[in-house]
């Protein structure tokens, strides 16, 4: 019964239907009927990733019933390519939160969502390092080579709506291009600075396709501009050059946003953002200052993938293919267990960030075993208590204090041989004071 609770959280991502064609358009076609056809591999994969211990032939048989080796899982998964689970999480990874529930995951009905990247390791096995070099590094080479992962989360539910893996030779902004034409219409997009260059906001712009999808970012100091039209919130349209080997290719029109800040720590600090959102009175200047904070929701998602889910320091494939393919599947698990979050943050009436994301994820473990042990023969009352007492669960262990402004302090890397060791961790609490500055 947990295998038939997983798959039903599936099946609402991606149909059974649409799986089985995805995988036949891709998956090679044996000569023979195997004992696992192609998509329970890949939903055996992704089930995988929501364990801690076990091997993938163990988590897999335990949801298809059916035995076979590591090896001849690993020697599977070698021959499904990249494209079926670029194809499975096109279709699968869907936003979720609706206005009316969630409302802290809208802007003037813009729903919000952040981009950022992140690197994982891979084993050093022949045929790894045959492909990836190592990054150069203090100590002449780092010890793990990376993959690169960039991706779109739904901010406040921690969904994940695109997603795209390439070697970590492959630049951010570059993998980035994937992922344009997957955000959703009527989104607000919330970058770094990173994504805080002409050239990269232009092609997120022409990647939309004319869609209702607004950009918000964080630019560089250095960045020129000419001021075009100074507006009555302290913000100005400026005109800044998209430039390509030195080329300009064409003057792209962006509303720029200044702000000075005071940090819990007392330190000062200058905001710098760049909006195509233009109409300074339905968008005023300090209320999409405010709205860059919430970018960080990104970064509590990354620690979500790599602690909770994957729970590894380095990933468990050998070569860069399946490592990929590994990449994909704890997304697409992360994308399952906040579906589940988001139903149980409705079913207690909080906010989906109040639900922390390991133990909802150990609750619901402990829900789809009571199911799997008692079988298919529940009467419907039976499981509307189990529900009940599930969500009484969630209620008692699972439930974040509200959480705190707080601001830590970074501390900056230095030279092995003289090196500050950071012996204390000051924190604080308040608000982050901000005030704009006229551009």
């Amino acid at each position: 019964m947990q295998s038939v609770q997983f798959l039903n959280v599936l099946n609402e991502m991606i149909s059974t239907e649409e799986l089985t064609r995805v995988c036949q358009k891709y998956a090679p076609r044996p000569r023979t009927p195997p004992k696992l056809s192609a998509e329970q591999l890949v939903s055996g994969l992704i089930f995988h990733q929501l364990h801690d211990g076990g091997t993938l032939a163990d988590h897999s048989g335990q949801l298809h019933g059916v035995s076979m080796s590591d090896s001849a899982y690993a020697q599977r998964r070698q021959l499904l390519p990249e494209e079926l689970f670029e194809e499975i999480m096109l279709t699968a990874l869907q936003p979720l939160a609706a206005e009316r529930h969630q409302p802290e995951c809208f802007y003037e009905g813009y729903r919000l969502i952040g981009v950022d990247g992140t690197q994982w390791s891979v084993s050093n096995t022949p045929a790894i390092l045959e492909q990836l070099p190592k990054a150069a590094c203090r100590r002449l080479s780092a010890a793990f080579a990376k993959l690169r992962l960039v991706c779109a989360i739904e901010l406040g539910t921690h969904a994940p709506v695109a997603a795209a893996a390439a070697p970590a030779s492959a630049g951010e902004q570059t993998v980035a291009k994937r992922l344009w034409a997957r955000i959703p219409p009527d989104s607000l997009v919330i970058g770094d600075r990173l994504f805080g260059t002409a050239y990269t906001l232009n092609e997120a712009v022409d990647g939309s396709h004319g869609r209702n999808v607004a950009f918000l970012v964080r630019v560089r100091e250095n960045i020129g501009t000419e001021v075009l039209q100074h507006l009555p919130d302290g913000s100005a349209i400026v005109q800044v050059a998209v430039k390509e080997d030195g080329r300009i290719l064409k003057q792209l029109q962006v509303r720029e946003i200044r702000a000075n800040g005071i940090g819990l720590n007392g330190k000062k600090f200058a905001l710098r953002l760049w909006a195509t959102l233009l109409d300074s009175k339905r968008y005023p200047a300090d209320t999409l200052a405010r709205q860059y904070a919430q970018r960080w929701e990104h970064e509590l998602y990354h620690r979500e993938l790599k602690l909770d889910v994957r729970n590894a320091p380095i990933l468990a494939s050998h070569t860069v293919e399946t490592a990929l393919q590994e990449i994909a599947a704890v997304v697409l698990a992360s994308a399952v267990v906040a579906r589940v979050r988001v139903e149980t943050a409705d079913g207690l009436k909080l906010p989906v960030r109040r639900l922390s994301f390991y133990k909802l994820m150990l609750a619901t473990r402990q829900l789809w075993g009571t199911f799997e042990l008692a079988g298919t023969s529940l009467p419907p009352a039976i499981k509307a208590r189990i529900w009940k007492q599930y969500l009484e669960n969630v209620r008692r262990t699972a439930i974040l204090p509200e959480r705190r402004s707080r601001s830590c302090p970074r501390v900056l890397r230095r030279p092995v041989s003289k090196w500050p060791r950071k012996i204390d961790q000051p924190s604080y609490t308040g608000q982050v004071r901000l005030k704009l500055v006229r551009v």
